[in-house]
């Protein structure tokens, strides 16, 4: 089988790493402030912290697959489904008050990249590759990604451009289809 192009895997690591160590840090500085959430705090940081270095480096083997082996759908596929199991931990973590808006991006995050994997492993059932699943599943990819990214700059005390604050329930999962 052919291996489709893995451009839509190579965003810029470097600012995601950057959005991670800011956001960690300032939580670092967060727990020398407050004296009765400092547990729930610490907690929260070694949380947050496995969750994006466990990403970056399956990310890292995402991009490193030589798209010209024969197992290099089955290798994508397995990391994927590494990527579902982490995303899936980040919506499970307990959210201290103060990061309270983190919750529902993880929990969309995960669902946006359950869809993804869902529709890769779909695209990549037939003898042919479907561009259309393709497309709809990297949609949903740069989604869930898009929403750990926001709660990097969240956890660095900054509103996402483009983002509004609501208060509510806000929108619900819209997964992006093959049409």
């Amino acid at each position: 089988m052919h291996f489709k192009n893995l451009d839509y895997f190579k965003g810029d690591i470097g600012m995601f790493k950057r959005y991670i160590i800011t956001g960690c840090l300032i939580l670092g500085m967060m727990l020398f402030a407050g004296c009765g959430e400092k547990e729930e705090l610490t907690v929260f940081k070694d949380e947050i912290n496995s969750f994006y270095e466990e990403v970056s480096i399956i990310e890292d083997n995402m991009q490193s697959i030589d798209e010209s082996s024969e197992d290099a759908v089955t290798t994508l596929l397995i990391y994927l489904e590494q990527m579902v199991i982490q995303f899936e931990q980040l919506s499970q973590l307990e959210v201290p008050a103060e990061f309270i808006s983190v919750e529902e991006l993880a929990d969309d995050a995960y669902e946006y990249m359950v869809e993804a994997v869902r529709l890769y492993e779909e695209a990549y059932e037939e003898d042919y590759v479907s561009d259309p699943l393709i497309q709809a599943a990297s949609e949903n990819y740069a989604s869930a990604m898009r929403r750990v990214n926001y709660i990097a700059l969240l956890l660095q005390g900054e509103i996402p451009e483009g983002a509004t604050v609501v208060e509510g329930d806000g929108a619900e999962f819209e997964p992006y289809t093959e049409e």
